[in-house]
């Protein structure tokens, strides 16, 4: 890993934040570059939004690097590509004051959405979209900040985050049988594979066969257990072993949602592989 040593904005910044869109500017000589500017998470409040409250919210604190920052503008991303601008449709403007709150309330997201004839469904993960507005009068967010430092936690940017539109769980409602619909990274399954989750040792909490796959040399399976807020739906599995692949042995843990109104469950899964550990691995399953 890298280590990030963030010394003057000005040095960060020289390689890419120029004004605006002037890449003819980039020269190597770091008396004609320009301070660009970014928001900082200093700390999550929540993300999870109660739908069916107008009043309810998700909020962030954040402070700011770089440029002097006049105000943030947020969007939220309406489009299959969160950053895809053209999607983007602006919810409000916020004038910045150093450790503001940004909040975002149910009304105010459905009233944007609205704006492209959309409204808030739950079990959906909505992308807010930040905007830095400087005193200057210049603008950064992802669309002119590229992904790498988006990215990097020693940057710890703001310029994106999330709106969960969340739903009481139900056990009875959430068994049955699922496809899977996405297993991108770990690929022990295709979509459209059939999974039969069934009541957990709890009665907030279901159970599934799922890694390790048979068709990938799957043997002593155990179901992975799957513990849920009955609240929001916030999903949470304890490292657990879950069986192995011929001689290794794999255990997993994950967090994400079950979302009993939908049908849908979206894990994001760290495996363990023989000592060997592989985080981020996307699984989601949809109710037939």
């Amino acid at each position: 890993m890298k280590k990030i040593i963030i010394t003057t904005l000005s040095v960060v910044f020289a390689l890419f934040l120029i004004n605006s869109c002037r890449k003819s500017n980039i020269n190597g000589d770091a008396k004609d570059l320009t301070l660009g500017s970014y928001i900082t998470l200093d700390s999550i409040i929540n993300e999870n939004l109660n739908f069916s409250d107008p009043t309810a919210s998700v909020s962030i604190i954040v402070g700011s690097k770089g440029a002097a920052v006049a105000s943030i503008n947020i969007f939220i991303a309406t489009g299959s590509n969160a950053l895809d601008t053209t999607s983007w449709v602006l919810v409000k403007n916020v004038p910045y004051t150093n450790g503001l709150v940004l909040s975002v309330t149910t009304a105010e997201i459905s009233a944007a959405l609205a704006k492209v004839s959309q409204t808030i469904e739950p079990g959906t993960q909505y992308v807010l979209q930040n905007e830095v507005v400087t005193v200057d009068g210049r603008y950064f967010s992802v669309s002119n900040t590229p992904s790498n430092y988006n990215s990097l936690p020693g940057y710890n940017m703001a310029l994106s985050w999330q709106a969960t539109a969340v739903c009481a769980f139900s056990q009875a409602s959430s068994i049955g049988l699922y496809q899977v619909t996405f297993d991108g990274d770990w690929q022990d399954f295709q979509n459209g594979d059939t999974i039969n989750v069934f009541p957990g040792p709890t009665a907030n909490s279901i159970s599934f066969y799922a890694y390790p796959g048979v068709p990938d040399g799957g043997v002593n399976r155990v179901p992975w257990i799957v513990n849920v807020d009955p609240a929001t739906g916030a999903a949470t599995v304890a490292n657990q072993f879950v069986g192995d692949y011929g001689t290794t042995v794999a255990q997993v843990s994950a967090t994400g949602f079950v979302f009993s109104c939908t049908g849908v469950i979206n894990l994001v899964v760290n495996v363990n592989y023989g000592g060997a550990p592989y985080a981020g691995n996307v699984f989601t399953l949809q109710k037939e």
